[in-house]
């Protein structure tokens, strides 16, 4: 099964995905994603009504305004930016301090705590409107929809996430669970699966809520609503209810200040001739 050379220990951040966010950092996620609410609506299909999408856009626009938190995860930047510096085969950065989150003013630490915001809202932006658009599959009256609806779009997923780990390099992965709440989602990155072709898998993460260490997720498609089992399991979040292949575009990693030197990536053992694109469901 497609597995790629990613060690979590070696090419993740060492340090826990823990944030204080600032009065500028929650205005912009919070404008991010209500600005994903309007696309999110229109994906849903057939309306000529505008009845779904009405109470679309009012529903998840309550869920965000409820839920604005002041400690905040940078779950994507962080599985954004170990993708692009294993591609890149650089060491990804670090603070003072590579086991503690960056989260002083000194220069060192607020450089990488940029970047990582940065791509924070890199991996929001065309990712945010498919997460919406499943939460409110999930958690609407609709009747075309329900957890068997993302228990099945999870399945399409998963095939697409082979396609991609097979090519050698990992993919970045949304998980949703039963929270109404945008914020308690995640983003990791996948780095592998097993596929035994009975319904059930395991996905191999680098997940910056357990960094040093490879966590799994064992799926199991085969009852009416997906069922899983984390190594790192989110209490906010709640049971997975749903996952998808997000959209991700490398970017060139920048140089940014360190503190004392970290260990050298490995690159990976091969390149692929071409990077599939990401697909998602609408």
């Amino acid at each position: 099964m497609p597995k790629t050379n990613f060690k979590p220990a070696e090419h993740g951040f060492a340090f826990l995905n823990a944030w204080t966010m600032h009065p500028t950092e929650r205005s912009q996620l919070r404008q991010t994603l209500v600005a994903s609410t309007e696309q999110a609506a229109g994906s849903l299909g057939n309306d000529p009504f505008g009845v779904v999408r009405s109470m679309v856009t009012s529903t998840v626009g309550s869920w965000i305004n409820a839920a604005l938190p002041d400690y905040y995860g940078l779950c994507g930047g962080m599985a954004f930016a170990a993708a692009d510096h294993f591609r890149a085969g650089k060491p990804v950065p670090h603070g003072l301090d590579p086991a503690t989150t960056p989260n002083s003013d000194d220069p060192v630490d607020k450089a990488l705590r940029d970047y990582l915001w940065q791509r924070q809202i890199e991996s929001l932006g065309p990712n945010a409107p498919v997460l919406l658009s499943w939460m409110a599959m999930l958690h609407l009256p609709l009747p075309f929809a329900g957890p068997t609806w993302l228990r099945d779009r999870s399945r399409e997923q998963f095939a697409n996430l082979k396609t991609f780990l097979a090519h050698g390099w990992p993919w970045p992965l949304c998980l949703i669970g039963s929270s109404t709440s945008p914020f308690n989602n995640h983003q990791v990155l996948a780095i592998g699966v097993d596929d035994p072709g009975d319904g059930t898998g395991t996905i191999y993460l680098y997940d910056s809520n357990g960094p040093g260490r490879e966590q799994t997720i064992m799926v199991d498609f085969r009852g009416p609503v997906l069922q899983a089992v984390e190594s790192c399991p989110s209490p906010d979040r709640g049971p997975l209810r749903g996952f998808f292949c997000e959209h991700y575009s490398p970017a060139p990693p920048p140089d940014l200040p360190r503190g004392s030197a970290p260990k050298p990536a490995t690159r990976p053992a091969r390149r692929p001739a071409a990077r599939p694109r990401a697909s998602h469901t609408e």
